[in-house]
This record gives C-alpha cells, sequence and structure tokens, in this order.
C-alpha cells in the first residue's frame, strides 16, 4: 500500500509568533533552520519544544499549538505540517484529550448573527 502525504510549507521571521488550529494529527518538520530556533507550545501540554533544522513534533488532532521563532535567529526558518492521507488509529491517551476539545465547542455555545433566523453551534 503507498501511503499519501499532504504537506504544507511556509515560513516565519526571526521575532514572529503565529498559532495554530489542527483539525488531522499531523507532523511539524523543520526544514531549514540555523540552530534550535523554533519553540513550540501546545495547549494542555506543561511541555515547552525547542526544535532544530530536521527535528519534528507529532501533533494531535486538535491541538491548538504556538510557534515562535527566535528573535536572535540567523535568518527565516521553513516549516512542514505534514499529514498522511489517512487517519491515524486512536488509542486509550487520545481520549482525555478528545474529551476535552468536545467539551470546549460545548461551552463556547451558539453564534447567532442578527441578520439570520439560524442559530448555529460552533
Amino acid at each position: 500500500m503507498k501511503a499519501l502525504l499532504t504537506t504544507t510549507v511556509f515560513t516565519l521571521a526571526p521575532g514572529e509568533v503565529t498559532a495554530l488550529s489542527l483539525h488531522a494529527a499531523q507532523r511539524l518538520f523543520v526544514e531549514d533552520a540555523k540552530g534550535m530556533d523554533v519553540w513550540v507550545t501546545r495547549e494542555n501540554d506543561s511541555e515547552d519544544y525547542w526544535l532544530r533544522c530536521g527535528s519534528s513534533l507529532m501533533l494531535r488532532r486538535g491541538d491548538e499549538i504556538v510557534l515562535s521563532v527566535d528573535p536572535r535567529a540567523a535568518g527565516t526558518v521553513r516549516l512542514a505540517l505534514i499529514a498522511e492521507a489517512r487517519r491515524p488509529a486512536l488509542t486509550l491517551a487520545d481520549v482525555p484529550h478528545i474529551a476535552y476539545r468536545a467539551v470546549r465547542r460545548l461551552v463556547r455555545g451558539t453564534e447567532w448573527t442578527p441578520a439570520e433566523d439560524k442559530i448555529t453551534a460552533s
């Protein structure tokens, strides 16, 4: 069987910060960096991760992460989000995270637009 991959490549400049919300399990891969330049933190994870060129970090479906590039970095950093076309099997370790995400969506409530008579759940 041939594994199909979906890859999204992007760059961040020194000092740049961005937030990502993942809708599928993916691997964050540092394609080009000049050292320990990429800082990653994820919601509900007490660990912070420093990544260098060639290293990667597995991210779960539903993760919300913040990426930052060290302001002292020698140049831009090229990152790739790599996802397999098929979904990985869920494990028992994923249950608390999925439950938290489901409750969080329920707590957000509903959105209502005055111009529309419909109420939609977010």
